[in-house]
């Protein structure tokens, strides 16, 4: 049976799962559940998953939700190559640390985007002012400076913790910046600008998986027209 996975590209613990399959050529479905219009919080949808998060998996009828709960599950169980998520106690131990300091970390770049753009731009919540925003901003910040300043060590390899290849760590965390495209070009130019071995990795994992970063980020022109329409018209 095909695996089932449930979610939405503008989601980017999403993205990370189907980046993951369409690097390894894992058969996989994408079934829709359109954050936008509240699909996810519907009757259907958290009949699979109660939380109404994406993404959620269906592996012949094993259901899982969490991204890094998932893609840990398909690391294992479709015997990707090793430097996904390896074999060695202490090797995979520092992934899971990666995967846990996302979490509670760098998943704040999420939290300042859909405060400032794509709530306003797609549920209509208020835009709300400097102020309100501060925090948020705050806490972002603080984490993409341990992301650029101990996390990334080119001097040893490109990929985090300066590994020579990616891992599900590098999937999810570059997932989770691809959000700051939603923010005005000058605050781009702010996070990145900065922070030059924060961009090397991400060109790094553009040039690795660059077809698969095409296709899953295939709607984000228009996603990006419909925030930038909203934010001008205030």
């Amino acid at each position: 049976m095909t695996l089932k996975v449930y979610g939405d590209y503008v989601s980017q613990p999403t993205t990370a799962v189907l980046l993951l399959c369409l690097a390894n050529k894992i058969d996989f479905e994408l079934v829709p559940v359109n954050l936008r219009t509240g699909e996810h919080l519907g009757p259907e949808f958290k009949a699979i998953n109660p939380t109404g998060q994406v993404p959620v998996i269906d592996d012949d009828g094993f259901i899982l939700s969490e991204s890094t709960a998932i893609l840990r599950y398909l690391a294992v169980t479709r015997n990707v190559p090793d430097h996904w998520y390896p074999k060695d106690v202490k090797a995979r131990a520092r992934i899971d640390y990666l995967l846990d300091w996302y979490h509670t970390n760098l998943r704040q770049i999420a939290v300042y985007v859909i405060q400032k753009e794509l709530g306003p731009t797609f549920w209509k919540i208020p835009r709300p002012d400097e102020a309100q925003l501060k925090p948020a901003q705050g806490k972002m910040t603080a984490s993409v400076e341990i992301l650029e300043e101990f996390l990334l060590k080119p001097e040893e390899g490109p990929f985090l913790l300066g590994a020579p290849q990616p891992s599900i760590a590098d999937l999810i965390c570059s997932c989770e910046y691809t959000l700051t495209r939603y923010l005005p070009q000058e605050e781009q130019e702010e996070l990145l600008g900065r922070r030059p071995k924060t961009k090397k990795w991400l060109k790094a994992l553009e040039k690795t998986l660059g077809r698969h970063y095409s296709e899953i980020n295939k709607t984000l022109p228009e996603l990006l027209k419909l925030v930038a329409d909203a934010r001008s018209s205030g």
